[in-house]
């Protein structure tokens, strides 16, 4: 049941407050409410989210600090990132009480706006009234002082809640690999593999995101371009494997025969590695899952009439790949790569088996005869949204889902810089940066996959 709302319309970048009552009688969980006003700056704090782009039943965990205790607004500003869909969502303390809830963002990942659970605290007894406030209420309840006060400022100081973790360092870890795609000169990160074979040679491996690699590929190797050489593909998981033409010291040791893999547990500290030996600090914010192909759908550009069979197209729109092969509506469909297409139920999951840029072999028929075509699928482009989380530097990366086995950690890795390799504090490997998602979404392959990726490469 609503109750209370403030809403000042004069003044609309103050923080708007409401309450509901749930009023089905049973044993709820709950989190306790804080104190913003103990808040000091860069306290850690923590975030729990259900983004809708991601389409999960558990929320995502993300990791900040207190960047503003109050901004010149009203609000508190988190480094815990936000994206459609967190509003209304929980701020934490480390103690886990509830600081403030999700409110706006602007452009900066920085930019994280929270309103101060005080203001709860402050009008508890005027939110009660089911009543829209269009100013802060007069009736004010007393806000006591938070008997944790003392001990934040305490800790605040101390370096044990800012710990300066020690990396353990795996040199060369990560390198860039330059490509062109499409005639344009591309740049993306690899992360170096020594394998010791089944037979027990030991060979060395540049690691990839694949989408992101096309022609002439070399890889820059402490400021010498080195040529590599492919050695296999795996489309599914988004995953490229070349080799090198010389050994290089350092590199990820990978065991293919190590059966215990890592564990994905949501609060476990990670690290990333760049080329120049960066490092970029996340923790894991979600459970192992899949996520769907949805905007990684190849693009056709044609439609089927519904329940028809034989299958006849109804759609070809312009411009699309199908219209640049000759297809026209009315014209009927016999195959796809070979694959006959008998009813129209059987044509959209034919296509989504599918990825942009695959070759295709369609055969068809039309007034002149029987048709045939071989060529390739696009790609379904980006959605532009004039939204402040759509314009993250960097953006996002056109190959983002699809996967299977993932996890998410909430590391800012741009897209151009997947390929990098994941951590543990203590160095053990836990995968590959594959995709930025979102503003607040990093997506990890992990190692099991690239395991058995690499098992199935070698055998």
């Amino acid at each position: 049941m609503a109750l209370g709302k403030i809403e000042n319309k004069g003044t609309p970048g103050i923080p708007d407050v409401g309450m509901m009552k749930i009023t089905d009688k049973g044993a709820y969980p709950f989190a306790e409410m804080g104190y913003s006003s103990s808040l000091v700056k860069n306290e850690p704090c923590i975030s729990i989210s259900y983004p809708e782009s991601l389409n999960q039943t558990l929320p995502t965990l993300r990791l900040g600090s207190i960047a503003e205790v109050k901004n010149e607004y009203g609000f508190i500003r988190s480094t815990c990132k936000m994206e459609p869909g967190d509003s209304g969502g929980p701020l934490f303390d480390y103690y886990g009480r509830v600081i403030g809830l999700h409110s706006a963002i602007d452009v900066s990942e920085e930019m994280n706006f929270e309103i101060p659970v005080d203001l709860y605290r402050r009008y508890w007894t005027a939110l009660n009234s089911e009543r829209l406030y269009t100013a802060f209420p007069e009736k004010k309840d007393s806000v006591k002082t938070d008997p944790l006060s003392l001990l934040l400022q305490k800790e605040s100081k101390q370096k044990a809640l800012h710990p300066d973790f020690v990396v353990t360092g795996i040199k060369n870890s990560c390198f860039a690999i330059k490509s062109v795609i499409k005639g344009q000169n591309q740049k993306i990160n690899a992360c170096l593999l020594n394998i010791k074979t089944p037979s027990g040679a030991q060979k060395q491996f540049l690691l990839s995101k694949n989408t992101m690699v096309g022609e002439e590929v070399q890889c820059d190797i402490n400021g010498t371009t080195v040529p590599v050489k492919l050695i296999a593909k795996d489309e599914e998981n988004d995953l490229v494997l070349f080799a090198l033409e010389r050994q290089i010291n350092g590199g990820i040791d990978l065991n293919i025969a190590d059966t215990d893999t890592v564990k994905i547990n949501m609060g476990k500290l990670l690290y990333s590695v760049d080329p120049a030996g960066k490092v970029i600090r996340s923790v894991l914010g979600s459970t192992q899952f899949n996520l769907p192909k949805i905007n990684s759908q190849p693009y056709l550009g044609a439609m089927v009439v519904y329940n028809s069979s034989p299958v006849l197209f109804s759609l070809i729109k312009a411009d699309s790949p199908a219209e640049k092969a000759g297809i026209k509506v009315g014209d009927e469909l016999i195959s796809i790569n070979g694959k006959l297409i008998k009813k129209a139920s059987e044509f959209a999951p034919e296509i989504l088996k599918y990825w942009a840029g695959d070759e295709v072999t369609f055969e068809w028929t039309n007034a002149s005869g029987k048709m045939n075509k071989t060529f390739k699928l696009d790609g379904r482009g980006q959605s532009v949204f004039n939204h402040p989380a759509e314009k993250f530097e960097g953006g996002k990366s056109e190959r983002r889902d699809g996967f299977n086995a993932i996890f998410t950690h909430d590391a800012a890795i741009k897209a151009n810089a997947c390929g990098s390799p994941v951590f543990d504090w203590e160095g053990s490997f836990y995968g590959i940066n594959i995709a930025r998602f979102s503003r607040t979404t990093t997506i990890v392959v992990q190692k099991k996959t690239i395991i058995e990726f690499v098992l199935k490469t070698i055998q």
